[in-house]
């Protein structure tokens, strides 16, 4: 990852969101690691809020198949999956252009059952994600993240 991808703004994450091509199915295979990137403050604040919110230790995303994936987390050592997800291509709410996102679904625990993460193809090996949360004010800001596959 490039140090200007890791420090950019959430507004030059957004312009770069909006210039990527949807990851197709091919592309979404296997495991990819997580980092958080964009200000200092959102890179800080990206682990705590998520461990705060239910997934502890996270390390990133499976694609189990075309159409769904789970988190993976570290317990022990060990990587586990925890809180899987529906892949969906359709309009991004990020940007109303065409996508592809993750959806916990409406029986997901709090706050999951609200999020959506919408996916963007950097490269062959690497997706950039924005978290939107369907609540009110906050349906309008994008948290980005990376993914970076492993092998």
């Amino acid at each position: 990852m490039t140090f200007a991808l890791q420090h950019a703004s959430i507004a030059q994450l957004k312009i770069l969101f909006s210039n990527l091509p949807p990851p197709d199915a091919a592309m979404r295979r296997g495991f990819f690691r997580a980092s958080f990137i964009g200000p200092r403050w959102l890179r800080m604040a990206g682990g705590p809020s998520v461990a705060l919110s239910g997934l502890p230790s996270w390390q990133g995303k499976r694609f189990l198949s075309a159409d769904s994936a789970t988190n993976m987390l570290k317990k022990n050592g060990k990587l586990t999956q925890a809180l899987s997800m529906t892949v969906v291509a359709g309009m991004s709410q990020v940007d109303g252009k065409p996508g592809v996102a993750l959806h916990y679904g409406a029986d997901a625990r709090i706050p999951w059952r609200w999020v959506r993460d919408e996916l963007r193809r950097v490269d062959e090996h690497t997706l950039l994600g924005m978290t939107v949360i369907n609540l009110p004010v906050l349906r309008h800001l994008a948290f980005p993240f990376l993914l970076e596959r492993e092998a």
